[in-house]
Order: structure tokens, then C-alpha cells, then sequence
């Protein structure tokens, strides 16, 4: 049956249509999937007449992607073809029972994300779908969900949608406006000296040169042959050869004041990533120790879990999301979300989450404190400027494969991974509907633990995605609010409590 979507009128466009980058390939192909979910509950209702709307005259005609689909042509190049698009078929309106509570639809809310977190596009049209629930949660009177396809485009992609669709509820008429902070260091200073002087300065490129050859190696192991260990967040299923990448997750997100944050990122003189990978380093921290005390008193499957399999003296590895814009030039977020700057610009970055083995009661501020010295020196490394050599080295020696494998390999073969978005200062308003919670996560990842993180309207919203039947979901979720509670308390001597909008929600 001929493809609906195709029309006379495009097929004489064939040849000039672009083509499929080789990253957009990788991340719409069999081996990996990437697919990112962006989840606004609004304040008041929205109609599907209203979304159908939004989608007609603010969604699609902002990128050409969102009426392509990817179709060779006659000579068997992938490319971008663009067809006409029935709005209906991207608009998705799910049916919950009736009668439930505000907590019984969220419930309803969270396992629906998981659901159609677990489904693959079809290739027959635009790889993109709006979800509309039109049902209270604990945050809204009811939840947009886009659903993009990796392939599309990255985070700040979409990120320049939003901006291009939304607008501010306090202000209509007014520009969304985003933290004025430098995405470049003007200074760098590493071991609490600055490097002046001709003598240091040769020292200093001498280090870097150190630290790029020694990432520049780790890379190359890391997506071939050097994988983390099994652990209480990595599973035999994600350390296998076959792994299925669309698995049931759990959801929990939690809120902080982004204020507070700022507060502990200068008080350890780090950064706010610093502070969000110290943070996740001790939720697994602390997940890891509890875990294994489970199992060495219950025994799940009748045997003891030894600390080298669950434990914490297990080294592990967090894929950093890196956003590729910041080496070309933007100055802030602002310049970056306001240039054409459409695709795919991220690439992974390997970090090691700082690890002490056998202990429980550790300063959690350590764990910051060596976040801090890890991401130091990745910045003292020139690895970012060579990501792009490596993917078109894997390209010249495996061809498309070659892409398709590192990409896997490197979320595989590592314990977790975090990308975050920084997002308005202001309440965002979608055709008048205040925007009270927006938060976003990717699925598809052969990882059984992931984060997102999201500053937005003077808050940081973290969102983990567990795997079902693997991480106990319960007790991941009382680490997290126990690490919180303990960073806050060693950097400030008291609880964030509710006066700071610490927010926690369960999964099932």
C-alpha cells in the first residue's frame, strides 16, 4: 500500500531534499532509539481544537523536520522528504477512568509516560506525536505531552520551539527571557594556582595534552571494549549483548529551589553541574550501600549479594549530555536559543561518579567536591573538539554501522546518564494556559537508571526513570530525598523542607 503521506507534488523534489545526517541516523536506527518526551501540565484545560492550533500555525511550520519523513531515493541515499501531515494523526488523546482522585491520575499519568515511552515511531510519517491527557494530575488540570524522535533534533532544539510557541502568563505580549550566565570560562584555575608565566603555561599545555591523550584513549576503550562493572543500578540485562532498549520505567521527579542550589555552588566555589552530579553520585551512593544490606539480610535469590557485584567499590561511569553550541561562539543562552541552529549538536561526554567504597555515613559535600575535581579537569582536555573526529574516524572505517555502534557502546557500556536544558525565567504560558510544571525525559536508553534535569522559572526540577522489575523504585526515591536532605543540611546546617519547593512525587 502506498505510503499516505506521500504526494505527487514531492516526488519531483527527491533528489533535492537533505540529507539524513549520520547522527540522525544512529539515534532512528535498529540498534538505538532515542525518544524525548517534554511534559507541560498546565494551569487551565486546553481543547484539542486549541492544540490542533498549536500545531498548524506554531509547531510545524517552525522546522521543515516536523513535515519530513526519512525515505531513500532512487540512488538509495537517506533523506528528508517532505510530505503533507494530517494533525489529527499526530494528536494522540488517551482515555483514563472516571472518577479518580488528583493522586490516582497522576498515577494514570506516570504509567501512560511509561507506555508510550515503550513505543517505537512509525517510519510511514514525522517522527513526532502530541499527547494530550485531559485529566487533572497533582500539578495541572491537565498534561501536553510532545513525544520527538532524537533524530530530529536535540534538546535546544526543541528547547527554541517552546520559545517560539510559548509565551510569558504574566506578560503575553513579552519575550520569554533566559539566565544572562556565560556558557564559556573567560579564566580557568586548576589545583588552586592560575597558570601565568611562560613556565606555567608550558606546564599547563603540558597537562592538557596529558589529560586529552588519556581521554582521547578512555573514548576509544569505552565504546569498544571497557565497560562499568554490574552494580545495584546496572543490571546483567544491560551489561548483555542484546539488551531491549524500550523497557517499563518508574517515574519521580523532585523540585528545588534553584536559588538554594546556587547557594551550595558557591559555597564549594563549583558549578551548578557540579552540584547535580555530586547529588546523583550520592543518591547512588546511598542506593547502592542500602541495596546490598537488603540482600545480604533477605537473600532474593537465595544467595548473598557481595559488595564487588552491588556495592559501592564498583566504579561507574555517567554519560554527560554535552551541548556542542557552546564551541561556536554563543556567549549566552539567549544568542544560543535565538540562532538557527536546528539539529542535533550533543554529544556524550564519559565522567566518573565520584565513589567511597565500604561507607555509609560519608560528607555528602564530598561527593560534590569530587564532581567538581573530575569536571575540572574534563575541562582541561581538549576531548571536546575531538568528539566530532572520532564519530567520522568510526564513520571511515564502519560506515554508518561504525556511528551506530559507538553511540550504543558508550550509553551501554556505562552505569547512567544525565542531560539537562536550561529553561525561562519566567511562568511560560501556552495560548494563554499558564504552565505550572515542565519537565522532560528520554527513553530508549540501554541504561536502567537515567536523569534529566530542567531550571525553569527559578526552579530545578530532577527527573530519574527506573527500570521496572530491577531498581526498587521505593527505595531509590528515599535515597533521593535523604541525599537532599543531607546536602542541604551539611551545607547549610537545616532541612530545604517545603519553604524551599522541594516537591517529591512517587512512582508506583
Amino acid at each position: 500500500m502506498e505510503n499516505r503521506y506521500n504526494s505527487e507534488t514531492n516526488r519531483d523534489h527527491e533528489d533535492t531534499s537533505p540529507p539524513v545526517s549520520p547522527l540522525s541516523r544512529s539515534l532512528n536506527s535498529t540498534i538505538i532509539s532515542l525518544i524525548i518526551f517534554a511534559v507541560f501540565e498546565l494551569e487551565t484545560p486546553i481543547t484539542e481544537f486549541e492544540t490542533l492550533e498549536l500545531l498548524l500555525s506554531h509547531l510545524v511550520p517552525l522546522s521543515t523536520r516536523f513535515s519530513s519523513i526519512m525515505e531513500k531515493n532512487n540512488k538509495g541515499v537517506l533523506r528528508w522528504k517532505k510530505v503533507d501531515v494530517r494533525m489529527e494523526d499526530h494528536l494522540i488523546v488517551p482515555t483514563f477512568p472516571i472518577g479518580l482522585s488528583r493522586e490516582g491520575y497522576d498515577e494514570h499519568l506516570r504509567e501512560y509516560l511509561s507506555k508510550i515511552g515503550c513505543e517505537k515511531f512509525s517510519d510511514e510519517k514525522p517522527l513526532w506525536e502530541v499527547h494530550l491527557v485531559k485529566y487533572p494530575s497533582l500539578n495541572g488540570a491537565c498534561t501536553m505531552i510532545f513525544k520527538f524522535s532524537h533524530a530530529l533534533g536535540d534538546g535546544y532544539s526543541f528547547i527554541r520551539v517552546f520559545f517560539k510557541c510559548c509565551g510569558r502568563a504574566d506578560k503575553p505580549s513579552s519575550p520569554l527571557t533566559f539566565p544572562r550566565l556565560s556558557l564559556m570560562r573567560t579564566q580557568q584555575q586548576y589545583d588552586g594556582y592560575r597558570v601565568i608565566g611562560s613556565g606555567k603555561k608550558l606546564f599547563g599545555l603540558m597537562r592538557k595534552c596529558k589529560n586529552t591523550s588519556y581521554d582521547l584513549m578512555e573514548s576509544l576503550l569505552r565504546t569498544t571494549v571497557f565497560e562499568d562493572r554490574l552494580s545495584a543500578i546496572r543490571s546483567e540485562t544491560s551489561a548483555s549483548m542484546k539488551i531491549e532498549l524500550f523497557r517499563p520505567f518508574n517515574i519521580h521527579s523532585v523540585t528545588l529551589s534553584l536559588e538554594r542550589v546556587k547557594q551550595v555552588k558557591s559555597k564549594l566555589g563549583a558549578t551548578v553541574n557540579d552540584v547535580i552530579v555530586g547529588l546523583l553520585s550520592y543518591i547512588i551512593h546511598l542506593y547502592a550501600v542500602r541495596k546490598t544490606k537488603n540482600m545480604d539480610q533477605y537473600g532474593e535469590d537465595g544467595s548473598k549479594m557481595n559488595s564487588t557485584n552491588g556495592g559501592t567499590n564498583t566504579s561507574m561511569t555517567i554519560c554527560v549530555m554535552l551541548n556542542m553550541r557552546i564551541f561556536k561562539g554563543f556567549t549566552n543562552m539567549e544568542d544560543m536559543i535565538r540562532a538557527d541552529a536546528w539539529g542535533n549538536h550533543s554529544r556524550l561526554l564519559m565522567i566518573p561518579l565520584p565513589t567511597f567504597p565500604y561507607l555509609e555515613e560519608v560528607n555528602p559535600l564530598d561527593f560534590i567536591i569530587k564532581a567538581k575535581e573530575n569536571m575540572d579537569r574534563k575541562k582541561n582536555s581538549m576531548i571536546f573538539y575531538l568528539i566530532d573526529s572520532l564519530l567520522k574516524t568510526a564513520m571511515w572505517i564502519k560506515g554508518q554501522k561504525g556511528i551506530d555502534e559507538m553511540l550504543y557502546y558508550s550509553l551501554k557500556n556505562a552505569s547512567t546518564m544525565i542531560t539537562s536544558v536550561i529553561g525561562p525565567k519566567e511562568q511560560m504560558a501556552i495560548l494563554n494556559h499558564p504552565v505550572s510544571s515542565f519537565y522532560y525525559l528520554v527513553s530508549g536508553i540501554p541504561q536502567s537508571v537515567t536523569f534529566t534535569s530542567v531550571s525553569c522559572m527559578e526552579q530545578l526540577k530532577l527527573v530519574v526513570t527506573m527500570e521496572k522489575g530491577f531498581i526498587d523504585s521505593e527505595l531509590f526515591i528515599s535515597c533521593m530525598d535523604e541525599a537532599f536532605e543531607k546536602i542541604f543540611r551539611a551545607a547549610f546546617g537545616y532541612h530545604p523542607g517545603m519553604d524551599d519547593n522541594q516537591i517529591t512525587r512517587k512512582s508506583n
